[in-house]
Formats: C-alpha cells, sequence, structure tokens
C-alpha cells in the first residue's frame, strides 16, 4: 500500500493487487489512523463502499490529482 496523495487531513491510497483478481482501478480514501473514509474508482472518479461522504473539496482534489493516482495505479499493479 503506498499513500500517493494527501488532502488535508485525509490520505489516499493505492495498494499493489498482483495476483489477485479485483476492482477496476481504484484507491482509498482514508483518515488519520487508518480510518476508511471510502474508494473511488479512478478512470470515473465514482465513489464506493462509502462509510463517510467526503467533503466536496476532497472531490475536486481527487480530481485534479487523477493522473497522478492513475500512473500509481499502473506502477503498483502492472505485470
Amino acid at each position: 500500500m503506498a499513500r500517493v496523495i494527501w488532502i488535508r487531513n485525509l490520505g489516499v491510497y493505492v495498494f499493489d493487487e498482483r495476483g489477485s483478481p479485483h476492482h477496476l482501478p481504484h484507491a482509498h480514501v482514508k483518515g488519520r489512523g487508518g480510518y476508511r473514509i471510502a474508494s473511488v474508482f479512478l478512470l470515473t472518479l465514482e465513489l464506493f463502499n462509502v462509510i463517510e461522504e467526503p467533503a466536496r473539496e476532497i472531490l475536486e482534489e481527487l480530481q485534479a490529482q487523477q493522473d497522478v493516482l492513475l500512473a500509481a495505479w499502473e506502477e503498483l499493479n502492472s505485470d
């Protein structure tokens, strides 16, 4: 697991999932202490597994950093 970006008090993480079938490229938004907020599909920025709706500014930052997040997913999950 790698924290790719930090937004205010939330980390956005991408996991190495090679060898285990999983969702489409996605990231996990977590609060301090690893508290899961939500997951987000990186191609569409659609939220799933939402525990707590992220603030609009968090969603805007995810959109602004979409290329960075996708690059991190590719780096960690390419064979």
